[in-house]
């Protein structure tokens, strides 16, 4: 899935939701925003990260955040702070925090650049819950229940939801009344219902091995899901999806302005959330708001780890992740530790490895471009997943050739 960020800015003022492929490939040079410059080689024992996670966890937990780490920082620090937090989408959130310091220690002109975000942010939400609300009563006149995957749902989960980024809205749909085994019921109903409203949905060529269509609803990008993980891609996840159809319970979630929208259990979220963040973390894209998103829902919720998902890698990155938020965001849920591998992910929630797609690139170069980031792929799949190069390699020729215009798309 792609991610989206809200950082690509035009020259009227307004923040543009774009890719996170597209934001890196075409930040604007003509606004204040983006001015900040990238600062590389950021790791944990630099201040600007430093900062970050103490605002953060100040913000999660309402706590006082760690004065120390801002004694002495200078104006390079505070840019370089803010250019991390908008590449993981949690500006918004490390704002709430800035309040718990003495006053006159954020610069600003970095502060007003981080409130510019963090209203974006809001009015992103409340955008949101109103399509959201639109679809969701849409659908139901069909007889279709519309249930909101992860996104503007587990937003609630923070102290102030509306400051969570939304980038897409996930939906699972399904027959009101009905419970479903491996996929949705009512999966072609919906993509068909936008067609026949002239909307043009990616259903990738109909494959039943697609996870989700997309299409585009009033400015907003929907992924109608399939099903909830890719079971397609990595062998281990099919009694992981089936268990995820076995434990959705939906219950009602209100959303800041009232709206109602049905929301899964939280057994289905353990496995849903850190499983979302365990493929990015193969396939590329996992970043510091992977993380927010896990501690708070493991804040609220605790960790009970089923068996179906037992003596798996996926199980060790789940245990990672949570120590992780353990250390830096001030959770407090016991399970094994791995030093090393959980450096290992923090290293690449700082430093995604995937890299944009140069814009000056002919077709040949791109083609030698995307064979290298495949070759890179495949081989961490093979690591995480235990799919062969060669099944690797015929699924996504395969798929290349179904669609083979996508060989020079820049995604």
């Amino acid at each position: 899935m792609n991610t989206i960020t809200p950082y690509n800015i035009s020259t009227n003022n307004r923040i543009t939701y774009t890719s996170k492929t597209q934001r890196q490939t075409n930040i604007s040079k003509t606004n204040e925003l983006d001015k900040v410059e990238k600062i590389g080689g950021t790791n944990i024992n630099e201040k600007p990260t430093k900062m970050l996670l103490s605002l953060l966890k100040g913000a999660l937990n309402d706590e006082p955040v760690d004065q120390k780490e801002f004694k002495d920082a200078n104006y390079s620090d505070w840019q370089t702070m803010l250019n991390i937090s908008k590449d993981s989408s949690v500006t918004g959130i490390a704002l709430d925090a800035t309040n718990k310091l003495p006053q006159n220690t954020i610069p600003k002109d970095i502060e007003m650049k981080m409130l510019e975000i963090q209203k974006e942010s809001e009015i992103r939400h409340a955008k949101q819950e109103k399509i959201l609300g639109e679809l969701s009563e849409t659908f139901a006149k069909k007889g279709i229940e519309t249930i909101q995957l992860k996104g503007i749902g587990l937003s609630m989960n923070y102290p102030e939801p509306t400051h969570r980024f939304g980038g897409d809205i996930d939906i699972f749909t399904r027959l009101k009344g009905t419970q479903t085994q491996d996929h949705s019921n009512a999966y072609e109903t919906i993509n068909n219902m936008m067609e026949n409203k002239g909307l043009e949905v990616d259903s990738h060529n109909h494959s039943k091995k697609t996870k989700h269509s997309e299409f585009d609803y009033k400015g907003v990008r929907i992924e109608n899901h399939r099903y909830f993980i890719n079971k397609e891609r990595m062998p281990e996840a099919v009694k992981l999806d089936e268990y995820l159809h076995k434990s959705l319970n939906p219950h009602i979630q209100k959303l800041p302005n009232g709206t109602k929208i049905l929301v899964p259990s939280k057994e289905f979220n353990t496995i849903f959330l850190a499983h979302h963040a365990y493929q990015h973390f193969i396939f590329g894209g996992i970043d510091i708001h992977h993380l927010t998103d896990w501690s708070t829902h493991i804040k609220k919720n605790g960790l009970e780890f089923p068996n179906e998902a037992k003596n798996t890698k996926f199980e060790k990155f789940t245990y990672a992740l949570t120590n992780l938020s353990n250390r830096y965001l001030g959770t407090n849920v016991k399970v094994p530790e791995d030093k090393k591998f959980e450096d290992k992910i923090f290293n690449m929630l700082l430093h995604p490895e995937e890299k944009p797609i140069p814009k000056d690139l002919n077709k040949a170069e791109l083609l030698v471009f995307k064979t290298k980031r495949f070759i890179k792929r495949a081989k961490q799949s093979k690591e995480y997943t235990g799919e062969s190069y060669f099944k690797t390699f015929a699924r996504t020729f395969i798929n290349k050739m179904c669609d083979p215009a996508s060989l020079f798309k820049r995604i």
